[in-house]
């Protein structure tokens, strides 16, 4: 369809790895979408910052023993590598995003309307 966007996944750069706290968990706008980083030992991982049990943000979560992010409204848990749910209310996991690290900055893969 002429003039339509075209839906195309792209990197986008959202922070300095430096910015990232070890065992917190960090939301930020990337391109008009809620995301959350968490940064590990094992490494940085991204995630929708939506709870997928009740729509709640998860930016003000907290990693529990460095390894589960615990949404404040309810206590559900998901695993901080997988975005997997750990502990209930949810039952759904959380959606992981592609992560790259380039030059000591951290880049999210996200969907992207593209004009051109």
């Amino acid at each position: 369809m002429p003039g339509a966007a075209a839906t195309v996944r792209r990197f986008v750069d959202v922070t300095a790895l430096d910015a990232l706290e070890e065992e917190f968990v960090t939301q930020f706008e990337v391109a008009g979408r809620a995301v959350v980083l968490t940064r590990t030992a094992d490494g940085v991982r991204a995630f929708d910052a939506t709870c997928s049990h009740a729509d709640f943000l998860l930016g003000t979560s907290r990693l529990v023993r460095g390894c589960e992010i615990e949404c404040p409204m309810h206590g559900a848990r998901f695993d901080a590598a997988t975005g997997k749910a750990t502990k209930g209310p949810a039952t759904r996991p959380l959606t992981c995003l592609a992560v790259r690290v380039v030059d000591g900055r951290v880049h999210v893969e996200i969907d992207w309307d593209d004009d051109e």
